[in-house]
């Protein structure tokens, strides 16, 4: 592999961002530029990255060009390229024969669903959020989701483009937070669950939101919401209406 005989090289790799030009990845690796671009090539070569195309240009910072890892690739843990000895070294983790059912009745998606989901993409069922969105951010979020028949998830820790980072807290010290602006800020009261989900190495939140009960029209700030494709709104004084009387509208 590209990666084995060479940690300085797999370490360009890791700082590849699609932001980091090529001469700051040379200033963090302690490498001459030219030593980079050779590296960046060959992993071009490989469709392991990219340049990042700006008004149909090779963008470039400090005069050199900056690339990004592909669209596959960002989904994947720099350990993925490990030996297969170094793989094998590590501990198995138990999986179960199905993902778990949270006490919504929705099923939680595994490793596999998730990365498929990421690339696809957010829609009606599907948010992404980065880690160190505000809680009263992700509770409209919910409030809009809680309004729909199908519910939904909401993935903590997961770029708007679907790239999979780190959540940046414990999932307990995240639903403490959650849950109580979940209780400050929506009406009625509404249960959601916090799942931790690792996918390739990296740990995410998924927040499992219910379908909507036909009894409670939840409110935000004191306003409806409701989900719509890949986003939040106010839901109109007809749309209202229709929940209030028991109606699906999403």
């Amino acid at each position: 592999m590209l990666f084995q005989a060479s940690p300085k090289r797999r370490k360009v790799f890791e700082l590849v961002n699609g932001k980091r030009s090529a001469k700051e990845i040379s200033r963090k690796t302690g490498r001459t530029v030219n030593a980079v671009l050779d590296e960046l090539r060959q992993m071009k070569d490989l469709e392991l990255t990219r340049r990042v195309m700006e008004e149909g240009k090779p963008l470039k910072r400090d005069g050199s060009f900056v690339y990004e890892k592909t669209p596959l690739v960002k989904h994947v843990s720099p350990t993925y390229f490990d030996s297969p000895e170094k793989l094998s070294s590590k501990p198995k983790l138990k999986q179960s024969k199905s993902s778990p059912r949270t006490n919504t009745g929705l099923k939680v998606p595994s490793e596999q669903e998730i990365l498929d989901i990421c690339k696809g993409g957010e829609d009606q069922l599907y948010e992404f959020k980065a880690a160190g969105t505000e809680m009263r951010t992700l509770s409209k979020e919910i409030c809009a989701f809680a309004n729909t028949s199908s519910g939904g998830f909401l993935f903590y820790g997961v770029d708007d483009d679907g790239t999979i980072d780190n959540s940046d807290q414990a999932r307990q010290k995240f639903d403490q937070s959650l849950q109580n602006s979940v209780r400050n800020n929506i009406s009625p009261a509404l249960s959601v669950r916090v799942v931790e989900k690792e996918v390739m190495g990296h740990r995410i939140l998924v927040i499992v939101i219910p379908p909507w009960n036909h009894k409670n029209v939840y409110h935000y700030d004191g306003r409806v919401c409701i989900r719509k494709g890949t986003n939040a709104f106010y839901a109109t004084t007809d749309e209202s209406r229709s929940l209030h009387a028991g109606k699906v509208v999403i």
